[in-house]
C-alpha cells in the first residue's frame, strides 16, 4: 500500500529551485552524519561530507565486505547500531529491497527524539515499509545520478542536482537540513528542487522503467537485432544504434528536443518526427500509462517485495557470435578514450 500524502503547508513544496547561495553553509557543522551503507550512494555521500570538513561515521553489519575500502578511505566506522546511537542524522542508504530489514532489525531500536532519518530515495517511506516514529525528522535527499557520479562531479567543484523533501517536521528545521545536506554533498553547486516523497518515488520509477532502464536498452537492443537480422554488419548496427545514441542525447539533453531537430538534417529531421510519431502511438502510449499506474497504485512495489531480483537478469535478443562482435568493438573503441 502506498502512503497517504501527508499535507505540509509550511512546506507547500512548489518545485523551487536551491543554489548554493542560498544554503546556511554551516548548519550542519556541529551534527553529526551516520551513513548506513557504504555502497553506490552510502561512499559518494560520505567522501562528499567528509570533504565538506563535517563529522562522518559509517555503520555497517559485522560482515561487511566494506570495511576494507572504508579504512583506505579514511572514514570512520562502527556498527549500524552504535553508528544510529552516535548520530544526529542517520542516511539510510542501503538498497530499497534490504532496506526495511535492516531499518527493522538495526535502526528503530535505537532512534532518539528529535534525531533525523534521511533517504535517498522515497521508495520504503512512501509505499509504507518502513514506518518511522513521528518524534523523528524524515527528510530525504535525492541525487539524480549514480554514486560515482556524485562522487566525481563532486571532486571537479561541480555536483549532481538533488530532488529533495520533508515528510516529517518534528524539530522543525527539516528543511534547512535537506538544503544544508544538499549542499554538502555538492548538490546546489548546480541546483536541487524541492519536491515531495511521492513525487520523487513515482517519478524516479517512471523514468527507469520507461526511459533510463527499461525503454531506451530495449528499443537500442531491438533496433540492433532488426539490422543484423536483416543482414547489416553487426559492427555498423552497433554504432548506428549505440554509438551514434550518446551524440543525440548530449544535443536535447543540454538545450532540449527542439534545438536537437534545428541541429540535425532535414533527412534525419523528417524522418524523425514521422517515424517518431508512427512508433509511439496511442497503444504505446497507453501501455506508458499502464506503467504509472502500476507504480501509482502500489503494484510495481508489492510485485517487486514478491521477487527474487537474482534471478531476473537481462538477456539481449542479439545471439552469442555477433555479441562477440560487438563486444570487441566496445574494448577497441573505448580502450583509447
Amino acid at each position: 500500500m502506498k502512503r497517504k500524502e501527508q499535507s505540509k503547508s509550511h512546506f507547500k513544496l512548489e518545485n523551487k529551485i536551491i543554489f548554493n547561495n542560498d544554503v546556511k553553509s554551516n548548519f550542519l557543522v556541529e551534527k553529526k552524519i551516520g551513513i548506513i551503507g557504504y555502497g553506490n550512494q552510502g561512499r559518494a555521500q560520505s567522501l562528499n561530507l567528509k570533504d565538506s570538513a563535517l563529522e562522518v561515521m559509517v555503520g555497517l553489519r559485522n560482515d561487511s565486505k566494506s570495511i576494507d575500502k572504508i579504512k583506505q578511505d579514511n572514514i570512520s566506522y562502527d556498527t549500524i547500531e552504535n553508528a544510529v546511537c552516535w548520530a544526529d542524522i542517520v542516511s539510510v542508504l542501503v538498497p530499497d529491497k534490504l532496506m526495511p530489514h535492516v531499518y527493522y532489525k538495526y535502526i528503530q531500536l535505537h532512534l532518539k527524539e528529535g534525531q533525523t532519518l534521511l533517504f535517498s530515495h522515497g521508495f520504503n517511506v512512501h509505499y509504507n515499509l518502513i514506518k518511522v516514529p513521528s518524534n523523528i525528522n524524515v527528510i530525504m535527499v535525492a541525487p539524480s545520478g549514480g554514486g560515482a557520479l556524485v562522487r566525481n562531479k563532486y571532486k571537479e567543484g561541480s555536483g549532481v542536482p538533488s530532488l529533495l523533501a520533508v515528510d516529517q517536521d518534528f524539530t522543525g528545521d527539516s528543511l534547512l537540513l535537506v538544503k544544508s545536506y544538499s549542499k554538502a554533498i555538492g548538490s546546489t553547486r548546480v541546483c536541487s528542487f524541492i519536491s515531495t516523497f511521492k513525487e520523487e518515488t513515482e517519478t524516479d520509477l517512471f523514468g527507469e522503467q520507461v526511459l533510463l532502464t527499461g525503454g531506451i536498452p530495449h528499443i537500442i537492443d531491438k533496433s540492433l537485432k532488426v539490422l543484423i537480422d536483416a543482414g547489416y554488419s553487426p559492427v555498423v548496427a552497433w554504432f548506428v544504434c549505440y554509438y551514434e545514441i550518446k551524440t543525440i542525447i548530449d544535443l536535447f539533453h543540454d538545450k532540449g528536443i527542439e534545438y536537437l531537430y534545428g541541429a540535425i538534417s532535414d533527412t534525419a529531421k523528417y524522418g524523425g518526427i514521422k517515424t517518431g510519431k508512427y512508433l509511439m502511438d496511442d497503444d504505446m502510449e497507453n501501455k506508458i500509462k499502464s506503467v504509472l499506474k502500476k507504480i501509482q497504485s502500489g503494484e510495481f512495489s508489492k510485485e517487486l517485495q514478491n521477487t527474487d531480483i537474482s534471478e531476473v537478469n537481462y538477456k539481449s535478443e542479439i545471439n552469442s557470435k555477433d555479441k562477440e562482435k560487438i563486444n570487441k568493438i566496445f574494448e577497441s573503441v573505448f580502450k583509447n578514450k
